[in-house]
């Protein structure tokens, strides 16, 4: 049995790594920025980044960190909004960095939370984690936040970044928006639906965050992505089949979407068709490996 802390335990991705240790015995203690949290089985500490404040006694004698706390990108990009996006990510990262010099028994391992929207938008290209970083601001915010959690890294702790892909949880990210649209019958592609779909089980990326804290692997970025991407218009398909609904509208021209979402649109409209080799050659196993697997152990049929 280990200890584990957890910032940004709340959200889906959150929730899911801590069901999974505690289904596994480990300890895990919580790091929350919401005064009078309780959740069962989880010992909660409180910290503010905005204040810089952290209680170090959820850091003493952890076996391992996992840092996923940053402000949503599903929400307007508002110029005040974008910059809440970088700075909740670089000053949790920095306030974590601050007090971990303070602790005398600190973790071993620290698995950050990362994106593949480092890469950009791709429609030809397999990516990989040797891939150039694009230069738009998805890309900006997930360099800077790299080069932050990069600093975890030290003789005796290693430091990885899992670099996410689209998250299949029900009712929670993009199945969260999608699935009611499905269950109305007017669920559709998005643009061209050409765009690939890198995804990933939320089952199979919490134990991948365990995977990358226990085990012995390199620090440096992952792909957290399944093995079988696949375009937009087909994943389409894949939901309204396991919701036993019609796929009637052709698509949602891009046009549309940029109106209704700003440049939020990049989200829905990028293409990454992105390799997962990377964590596979490391001894991580999926689960679930294909979107339609996925989906059908989500919903059910």
């Amino acid at each position: 049995m280990a200890i584990f802390t957890i910032t940004g335990a709340t959200g889906s991705v959150g929730q899911a790594i801590v069901n999974q240790l505690l289904k596994e015995n480990h300890s895990v203690r919580v790091l929350s920025t919401r005064k009078g949290l309780s959740m069962e089985g989880v010992e909660v500490y409180t910290w503010n980044t905005d204040q810089g404040t952290i209680d170090r006694a959820s850091l003493e004698g952890a076996d391992h960190l996992i840092h996923l706390a940053g402000a949503t990108v599903s929400k307007r990009w508002t110029p005040k909004y974008k910059q809440a996006i970088m700075d909740s990510r670089v000053q949790g990262t920095q306030l974590l960095i601050d007090a971990l010099q303070k602790v005398k028994n600190g973790p071993s391992s620290i698995v950050s939370a990362s994106a593949i929207g480092i890469y950009g938008s791709d429609f030809n290209h397999e990516l990989n984690e040797t891939s150039p970083a694009a230069d738009d601001f998805l890309a900006s915010v997930t360099r800077t936040w790299e080069s932050y959690t990069q600093k975890f890294e030290s003789n005796s702790c290693r430091s990885v970044q899992l670099r996410i892909g689209i998250v299949l949880d029900q009712g929670a990210g993009v199945l969260g928006q999608l699935e009611p649209l499905a269950k109305w019958g007017i669920a559709s592609p998005l643009g061209s639906g050409k765009q690939w779909t890198s995804w990933i089980h939320v089952e199979d990326l919490a134990r991948m965050f365990l995977f990358a804290a226990t085990q012995s692997i390199p620090s440096g970025p992952y792909n957290a992505v399944g093995p079988s991407p696949l375009t937009n218009k087909a994943f389409t398909k894949e939901l309204c089949r396991a919701l036993r609904r019609p796929m009637v509208f052709p698509a949602v021209p891009g046009v549309a979407l940029k109106l209704v979402l700003g440049e939020m649109a990049t989200l829905a409209l990028m293409s990454q068709k992105v390799s997962p080799a990377k964590i596979v050659a490391a001894g991580f196993n999926f689960h679930y490996t294909t979107a339609a697997q996925a989906l059908q152990q989500i919903y059910g049929k």
